[in-house]
């Protein structure tokens, strides 16, 4: 079985994995700001954690102009299982209930940055004093949504490996099938 190095892993995830292409510049994304706003942890040929959670509010920005009710911004070719549609991304009605949630609380005028603006109140927890239990509840549901999406991909990634894997063992040494 081929082990890939831990350095090599989000590489792999972009090259072969099958998700579509905003996942991949969404994941590069995320983990390009997390390295941006936390500069100190950089260490020397040691490799570093990024917390999943932390990816997903980061997406929560990324993807918040995408569940726009009006003019959804829709990933891939829309689906129908049983004659009804499926979400494009996972976690649309989480991240959905979010925007309404914080488009109710705000009124006027929505901003495709408000996702921006949202992650950035998270912060601080002063601020979220002042905000709504069902906008903080709201917030954190689609944050677990996010990751969660996140956790699939990456368990289908290594479930992908393990099938390579096997099927590799399954011939003999002689070339024919077990």
């Amino acid at each position: 079985m081929t082990v890939i190095a831990p350095n090599k892993v989000i590489s792999t995830i972009l090259k072969h994995d099958s998700k579509i292409t905003s996942y991949k510049i969404a994941l590069l994304r995320a983990i390009n700001d997390v390295v941006l706003t936390y500069p100190d942890l950089r260490t020397y040929q040691r490799p570093i954690a990024i917390p999943l959670k932390l990816l997903a509010k980061i997406w929560v920005a990324y993807y918040w102009p995408f569940v726009d009710p009006t003019l959804p911004i829709r990933q891939g070719q829309q689906i129908k299982r049983n004659g009804k549609a499926r979400n494009d991304i996972a976690f649309r009605p989480a991240l959905s209930e979010l925007k309404s949630l914080w488009e109710q609380m705000v009124g006027g005028l929505k901003n495709p940055a408000d996702g921006f603006f949202l992650i950035n109140e998270l912060r601080s927890a002063r601020k979220w004093q002042h905000y709504p239990e069902s906008l903080v509840k709201a917030l954190s549901l689609a944050v677990s949504a996010i990751s969660l999406t996140l956790e699939i991909a990456r368990c289908q990634w290594q479930l992908r490996q393990y099938a390579a894997a096997v099927e590799c063992l399954s011939y003999s040494l002689d070339g024919s099938s077990l």
